[in-house]
């Protein structure tokens, strides 16, 4: 179920945010809470409903339960990365470990946090989802009109000076400065 802020344009800091917590208080708290800090939010009471979301919809950030019956959120971690890299995860739970919060870093969540939290530190974990999505866009941007003022890097002279050029640089190419044999 999605709820859009009403009558509102979608603002450049706003996130479709995927919610997912077999809690079901802590759903509907959030269902009721994100809207009205401006972002979209679809709420999923499992993985496997997450998963059914993630198939027809992306997102620009995914809150996940780590334990939850049938299918945890380790699990729906790995299935997110895979359909929607771009989409930054976080991983929620009461039960925080070490162990937990390096596999959910090596699969890729940007965040890890414990329960029970406040809703200002899910508040701060999407401004800095937001604040990574800007950046990300603006180095797009950048490099994009970089590449057009600058035009292709490929030597195209087939000139026999430039061709003597070409051969010499792919000699010293696989060299390292410190004289190291390279393989």
């Amino acid at each position: 179920m999605t709820t859009k802020p009403a009558g509102r344009v979608r603002p450049h800091r706003t996130l479709r945010v995927l919610f997912v917590d077999d809690e079901q208080t802590l759903r509907e708290t959030m269902r009721l809470e994100l809207p009205r800090l401006g972002h979209e939010i679809v709420v999923c009471a499992d993985g496997k409903a997450a998963v059914k979301e993630l198939e027809k919809s992306v997102f620009d950030a995914a809150i996940l339960d780590l334990r939850m019956p049938g299918m945890s959120g380790l699990e729906v971690l790995e299935h997110l990365k895979k359909v929607s890299p771009d989409t930054e995860a976080v991983v929620m739970t009461g039960h925080a470990s070490i162990e937990t919060a390096t596999m959910a870093m090596r699969l890729g969540a940007a965040d890890y946090m414990t329960k029970p939290c406040k809703l200002a530190d899910i508040e701060a974990v999407l401004t800095r989802a937001a604040d990574r999505r800007e950046l990300k866009h603006k180095n797009i941007a950048l490099e994009t009109r970089v590449q057009k003022a600058e035009g292709t890097t490929n030597l195209i002279d087939e000139s026999r000076p430039m061709q003597e050029v070409h051969r010499f640089l792919t000699m010293v190419a696989p060299t390292r400065r410190d004289g190291a044999d390279p393989g």
